[in-house]
């Protein structure tokens, strides 16, 4: 079965106090889960080091994986390595003994977006690994822009993976079956949630328990040694939280014959 993990933006909408974030890792902690991202606009950037400094033997107790999560692009409006950004965002995930810093594309651009000076920042880190996700936005939600990036960064053997959102695809009009199929080999961890829209307005919701529910049938098809998050409100409830790793863990326990190949 898959490890499951919980994004703090699951339990919190807003900002969020010291004390809040310590209520958070401990429910994570008592819950199935094996993992928590913790989620860097959630945090209040004046204290920022001190708090992930502060966390970090209570999230070592819990015996928590941790991902770093930040709405920092890789690549800046001009196609450029956002360097500067980076290196804080490594230095800031050490805090937390992070083993993964998640981050949007940004604005890659094929004829100018230089792969080698990644690689190079890249280098300096080897024991924590970049995974872009796809996001919400035109220059990092839309499937080519991402395969692009992915297919260069994978001729020059660059250790970046993906982060794949089921529900984000839905805010560009792109179709997740089909991206599934361009990203599954770069595929390293899987966000479920559900987007509705309604009147141009998208909205996350919990994911719809229906056999056919679409999730399920990409859920199924990404291998099971790949760890999900849990990306939609779970009211801050460990009761909540364990009913839908239940769900998740029951959904890759059933027959699949759909099975993609």
């Amino acid at each position: 079965m898959s490890e499951i993990y919980i994004p703090l933006n699951s339990l919190f909408a807003e900002k969020i106090t010291m004390k809040d974030l310590l209520q958070a890792i401990s429910i994570v902690g008592k819950s199935k889960a094996s993992g928590i991202e913790i989620r860097r606009e959630l945090l209040k950037e004046k204290d920022l080091l001190s708090v992930l400094q502060n966390i970090q033997p209570i999230l070592h107790k819990t015996n928590l994986t941790t991902v770093y999560s930040a709405p920092i692009p890789v690549w800046n409006s001009n196609g450029f390595v956002n360097e500067q950004a980076l290196q804080t965002i490594f230095e800031e995930s050490y805090c937390i003994s992070a083993k993964w810093i998640k981050l949007p594309l940004g604005h890659y651009m094929e004829e100018q977006s230089d792969l080698q000076s990644l690689g190079k920042i890249l280098k300096k880190h080897p024991n924590v690994s970049l995974l872009v996700e796809n996001d919400q936005t035109l220059e990092g939600g839309k499937i080519q822009p991402l395969a692009a990036f992915f297919e260069n960064a994978s001729k020059l053997e660059l250790p970046v993976k993906m982060t794949f959102d089921i529900g984000n695809w839905t805010f560009q009009n792109e179709d997740a079956y089909e991206a599934f199929q361009i990203f599954q080999p770069y595929i390293f961890y899987l966000h479920l949630k559900h987007v509705c829209k309604e009147d141009n307005h998208f909205f996350t919701v919990s994911l719809p328990l229906e056999q056919n529910a679409y999730w399920r049938q990409l859920d199924q098809w990404i291998p099971a040694s790949i760890p999900r998050a849990l990306e939609f409100s779970l009211e801050s409830s460990l009761e909540e939280i364990n009913k839908y790793i239940d769900i998740v863990e029951a959904n890759q326990g059933r027959e699949n014959s759909h099975a993609f190949h």
